[in-house]
């Protein structure tokens, strides 16, 4: 009766070992297309063999642990990865903004710059017309708004890309507190012998988020938890301890620094992130503000250039040395603030505008003299000293164009790599249905090859039970 008693415990252990792994197969396949799920695979091992007579005898077998499929390298060459593309995807939607205000069509800035110098040509033929006239205030009123719609659009611009950075810090706060939360429960299931393979797959893809959107650098200590530090070095995440990010308003825009403790914060530099935040601060404090700084120069150099000759001439009511455009002063400490919202029209009376030179003489309702020469200075490098207006601006254009199409390339180049590395992962920590239906298939056979045995013990242990009888 021993050695049925031994192998009816072989066939128990056997018929509960293969049963589990059926349902090991069964989550795989449940889980085939959860691009976080790694799979799992049993881990079969005996039982201790006993001493019967001369030979030792197996007693069974038994799941000693779930393994689940990783690649260290891949995991963490595709969060380097997610942090460059979380870094371009950022930097797509303003550049497509931005494109789209400095696009060259008949109502951009360029064609207003060459519809105001127009109307003073046209105002040359008929240096005395009120129609002319008219025409060149009215002209120069359409140019002023176009400058500050140009502006006004990089500031909302500005402000879409601000929202965004405040939205993002409250999803990035969420999973710096979901990390901490999964470190200390995979370490507590580690501690007690046990694999926290689920827990491990949402870290993992906690890990990924954060990758993207702030470009982390992750550590691992030998306890199971993992260390988060932005790429300054500025620590995030250490065991079960994490940080959380801020917002402060200053000047209409959000200064993000990192809360320590209740009384200690920690400023975020630009150049000390990376992934999402990087980009949306590239685009927020570099490009847009670069990018108004040059319509400002550009707007300044017009009315300056305008008002100079303007001021050299004369209008029908002999009166000289006015400016056409209101004076804009540089502050030296700042350059040209806010030339384009600033530009409006001085002239007040078409009789003001001054056609022609005085030449001591009052002005001469003919002369045109001074308008051609206004009129010149859209065809003269005026910017300085090397571009004329209209080729400022369409270098401008030009740098903003070359930024979008190497976005673009960056982008699709981040996205091709990440789709090789998540073949090559799935390759090895995927879960594959053919490879899994052939483990159901053998699992299956197992259990009813233990369900044969155990039948088998039985009949033979009624025998044993009758003869005794």
């Amino acid at each position: 009766m021993g050695g049925l008693l031994a192998a009816l415990n072989s066939g128990k252990t056997s018929l509960s070992v293969n049963q589990k792994a059926i349902e090991i197969v069964g989550n795989n396949i449940a889980n085939v297309n959860n691009e976080d799920y790694s799979r799992q695979t049993p881990v079969l091992s005996p039982y201790p063999s006993l001493n019967i007579g001369q030979f030792f005898v197996g007693t069974g077998v038994k799941i000693s642990d779930i393994a689940r499929a990783t690649n260290v390298f891949l995991t963490n060459q595709l969060q380097e990865k997610y942090a460059e593309l979380g870094e371009q995807e950022a930097k797509s939607n303003p550049l497509a903004e931005l494109e789209r205000v400095f696009s060259i069509t008949e109502n951009g800035l360029a064609t207003e710059i060459d519809k105001f110098f127009d109307s003073w040509q046209k105002l040359s033929t008929n240096p005395s017309g009120a129609i002319e006239r008219d025409a060149v205030v009215q002209q120069g009123g359409i140019l002023a708004d176009a400058f500050s719609d140009v502006v006004a659009d990089l500031d909302s611009v500005q402000r879409n890309v601000d929202d965004s950075l405040v939205s993002k810090v409250l999803e990035i706060n969420l999973n710096l507190k979901k990390l901490g939360e999964l470190n200390g429960q995979i370490s507590t299931i580690l501690a007690s012998g046990s694999t926290p393979n689920s827990f491990l797959d949402q870290r993992d893809a906690v890990l990924r988020d954060l990758s993207s959107a702030l470009g982390v650098q992750v550590y691992e200590d030998g306890k199971g938890n993992v260390s988060v530090q932005l790429p300054g070095g500025v620590p995030l995440v250490q065991g079960t301890d994490y940080l959380s990010l801020e917002g402060t308003t200053v000047d209409g825009l959000t200064q993000f620094s990192i809360r320590v403790n209740e009384n200690t914060t920690v400023p975020m530099s630009r150049e000390g992130v990376g992934g999402e935040f990087r980009g949306m601060l590239d685009m927020r404090d570099v490009l847009i503000p670069g990018l108004r700084n040059d319509v400002d120069k550009l707007a300044y150099n017009i009315v300056t250039a305008v008002n100079a000759q303007h001021q050299a001439g004369v209008g029908l009511d002999s009166v000289s040395g006015r400016s056409f455009f209101s004076d804009l002063d540089p502050d030296p400490a700042v350059g040209i603030p806010n030339a384009s919202r600033n530009m409006t029209v001085a002239i007040t009376d078409i009789e003001q505008i001054a056609a022609g030179i005085d030449t001591g003489s009052g002005a001469l309702s003919g002369d045109n003299s001074n308008v051609l020469l206004i009129a010149a200075l859209n065809n003269q490098t005026v910017v300085d000293g090397a571009s004329t207006f209209v080729d400022f601006y369409g270098t401008l254009v030009g740098r903003l164009g070359l930024e979008a199409a190497q976005n673009n390339i960056r982008l699709s180049g981040a996205e091709d790599t990440i789709v090789q590395l998540k073949n090559l992962r799935d390759g090895v920590v995927g879960v594959s249905v053919e490879e899994e239906m052939i483990n159901l298939i053998q699992y299956q056979r197992g259990f009813e090859a233990s369900a044969k045995l155990l039948s088998t013990i039985d009949s033979l242990m009624e025998t044993v039970i009758y003869l005794k009888q």
